[in-house]
């Protein structure tokens, strides 16, 4: 995916034009973004293992603000001085549009306080900084078999995160239905572009591996 805007730091790749996004100019900037996508997935796994009743949801909303804030923070960074923590292998478009509709979606969720009845889809992403924590890793200098590990830990979350979705999403829009909530019901349609985007990455997964019969 080419980006609108080339950011002055950006490395052209591919036979298109594709610009991927260079690492900071620090190690320790990509140290406190690893560390703070670590802190989320422990978060993350904490909750997953607890009760998820009405008590869980001053946790699941303090671990989402602090999910959104490091995705702010990329973003930025990327529009900035072109840095992507996860880089090589990420664009600006790309990481704009993995960050930025997922933290825009959140805040239109707790924005209507529907977060209760999201409450499983939304501990299970918790999961998914540790996949992001490890391109981090793997940009540091870190052995191949760490980019191995990813993404087999990669497809399984992801396998994990669209049955939640899927799961959650049919029985919101079935409350929502028998409520007569039309206006809820079109807005329960906004999770469904982030179906899709995790289908199509494993889509990507399985063709990655028909091609090289490996991870």
């Amino acid at each position: 995916m080419a980006t609108s805007a080339t950011p002055q730091n950006a490395i052209p790749v591919g036979k298109r034009g594709r610009v991927e996004l260079q690492p900071p100019s620090h190690a320790w900037i990509s140290w406190c973004i690893l560390l703070a996508y670590l802190a989320v997935f422990v978060e993350g796994v904490a909750l997953l293992a607890a009760n998820h009743g009405p008590e869980i949801l001053p946790r699941l909303s303090a671990a989402q603000f602090h999910l959104c804030s490091i995705y702010v923070l990329e973003v930025a960074i990327a529009l900035g001085p072109g840095w992507c923590a996860m880089s090589p292998g990420w664009t600006c478009g790309e990481l704009i549009a993995h960050h930025v509709p997922y933290t825009f979606t959140v805040m239109i969720c707790f924005a209507l306080n529907q977060q209760h009845k999201w409450i499983l889809p939304l501990v299970v992403v918790l999961l998914t900084p540790l996949n992001e924590g490890l391109f981090i890793i793997n940009s540091l200098g870190a052995p191949g078999w760490v980019s191995k590990v990813r993404r087999s830990y990669g497809f399984l979350v992801i396998v994990f995160l669209i049955a939640s979705e899927i799961h959650t999403w049919m029985q919101v829009m079935q409350q929502h239905w028998a409520d007569n909530a039309l206006v809820m019901l079109m807005l329960d349609q906004l999770v469904f572009p982030a179906i899709y985007y995790h289908f199509n990455l494993l889509i990507m997964y399985l063709k990655r591996w028909k091609k090289t019969r490996s991870l």
